[in-house]
């Protein structure tokens, strides 16, 4: 069972990856561009800093959850890494729960937040706002697998400890 979900995550990050790498490859691409048109040609690209920042910012909530697939800054290790296994699963349980509740709260106020906030860009007139705000959404719902995926396997791996040994090996 815990191989199904180390499946399921390894292809969550894999997709991630590739989509992560095709957008900053995008943003490096634009801004290389937008120093080249600014300082050589005397042309600036007026649209070039108004984009890469907006899906800076789309990118940094959309790598909410791929910093739970890692566990990155979502566990004060310093504290965790000293209690006995037991408790560290329980640490675990209430941590992803309350990121679970939060990330939910998140996704329920989202669609309000979208729909508030649908305007177009000041230097691209035809690209919405919307499409950054659907990336910043996805995010929150993929965290929440991620974390979702994280708790059952605490749960299964706090229940059934031989199975853990067993995969180990």
């Amino acid at each position: 069972m815990i191989q199904k979900f180390e499946k399921f995550e390894a292809i969550l990050a894999k997709i991630q990856s590739i989509f992560f790498c095709i957008v900053l490859g995008f943003m490096a691409i634009v801004m290389f561009a937008s120093v080249i048109f600014r300082y050589v040609l005397n042309d600036p690209i007026i649209w070039s800093e108004e984009l890469t920042t907006v899906m800076q910012g789309a990118l940094a909530f959309a790598g909410i959850g791929y910093c739970c697939h890692y566990k990155a800054h979502t566990r004060v290790l310093l504290f965790h890494d000293k209690l006995p296994k037991f408790m560290q699963g329980i640490v675990d349980i209430l941590c992803n729960g309350i990121m679970i509740f939060c990330l939910y709260k998140f996704c329920e106020t989202m669609p309000k937040y979208i729909k508030s906030k649908a305007a177009y860009l000041t230097t691209i007139r035809w690209l919405n706002y919307t499409l950054f705000n659907y990336i910043i959404y996805a995010g929150f719902v993929i965290a929440i697998l991620y974390i979702l995926v994280d708790a059952i396997r605490t749960v299964y791996t706090m229940v059934h400890p031989e199975a853990t040994a067993e995969a180990a090996e």
